[in-house]
């Protein structure tokens, strides 16, 4: 059975982007695969976080997964730092990177331009080739993604690739999954950046699915639209509009003509109304049980130590055969 991975920062508060984005897909075929998902909370480290807020941010992404539908049966779920051969490969795959193509990673070039002075940027420097380790150290077929996590995918399968025929087949090559519908939920209020899980709390264009739910509904009946008051996607000349026919036709499961045919005839309150109702029905099943698994911590923790053990057997496997093929395995 091939493998299917994907990872998540213990960094800001997961949003519906992230949901429509990379989880839904993952949970509706974790059988179908062999399932990881990895905690990045080294990848979280690239900028200073509070840590004690990595340690609840760690614990609410585990019971937000779960209640999202993750079955411990077919899926490991485990913190990056807990199993070091990603560590381990990560320097190793460094090796097969030039300065100037990291230089020219676009997450690279536009999260530099955030950092204040006093930040360091080497971490966001060498991000791809750990995030390279991270997926070639289970011999990954399919990650699950947004569209902005294209190129990363991409840079994976370049080093994957250099390497292999430097030693001989050693990684599988994985594909990237861009789900077809909201593969980029763009920020409610500027719909010309995408809704981001490191927005500040106070944000108003970004809907976190632990937010007070009458937060979101204010959230979304205050978005962005445009004054042609017609209902149709069109993302580059109705992107407020297209934004909310993405979302709902995920929630609902329909093809983006289906939803824009459904709401064509309505107005742009009246629309926003519905999206806003299917968004808070959708959003207060999964707190539900989110909360039922996040007031028993000694479980989350559990389950990230017994994915941790499971996953480290499976990568010391893939570290043993690179120190070989590589020459420091005597």
């Amino acid at each position: 059975m091939k493998t299917m991975i994907t990872g998540v920062r213990p960094t800001g508060k997961i949003t519906l982007a992230n949901y429509i984005g990379g989880i839904k897909k993952f949970i509706e075929q974790q059988k179908d695969y062999n399932s990881l998902i990895f905690i990045a909370d080294i990848h979280g480290l690239t900028t200073y976080i509070d840590p004690n807020e990595i340690r609840n941010n760690i614990l609410d992404i585990t019971a937000l997964y779960l209640a999202c539908g993750i079955d411990l049966s077919h899926t490991l779920i485990f913190q990056q730092s807990d199993v070091l051969e990603h560590c381990n490969l990560g320097f190793l795959m460094s090796f097969q990177c030039s300065v100037g193509e990291l230089s020219r990673m676009t997450q690279y070039k536009s999260k530099k331009a955030e950092l204040s002075k006093k930040d360091k940027d080497m971490g966001l420097f060498i991000y791809p080739a750990l995030m390279a380790a991270d997926i070639l150290l289970y011999d990954a077929s399919i990650v699950p993604v947004g569209a902005d996590q294209r190129q990363h995918i991409e840079k994976t399968r370049d080093l994957g690739e250099r390497f292999n025929k430097i030693y001989g087949k050693t990684f599988e090559l994985p594909e990237y999954q861009i789900p077809k519908i909201g593969s980029k939920i763009m920020n409610l209020q500027n719909p010309s950046v995408k809704m981001s899980k490191s927005a500040p709390k106070d944000d108003k264009g970004t809907i976190f699915m632990l937010d007070d739910i009458e937060i979101t509904k204010k959230k979304i009946m205050s978005a962005c639209t445009d004054s042609e008051g017609k209902i149709y996607f069109d993302e580059d000349n109705k992107p407020g509009i297209s934004n909310l026919l993405s979302i709902i036709a995920v929630i609902d499961d329909l093809s983006i003509e289906d939803v824009s045919k459904k709401y064509k005839d309505y107005t742009y309150n009246d629309f926003k109304t519905e999206v806003a109702d299917k968004v808070i029905d959708f959003i207060l099943k999964i707190q539900n049980e989110f909360y039922k698994y996040r007031n028993n911590e000694e479980y989350l923790k559990k389950i990230l130590k017994d994915g941790a053990d499971k996953a480290r057997n499976l990568a010391n496997k893939k570290m043993e055969e690179v120190k070989k093929i590589i020459g420091l395995k005597l």
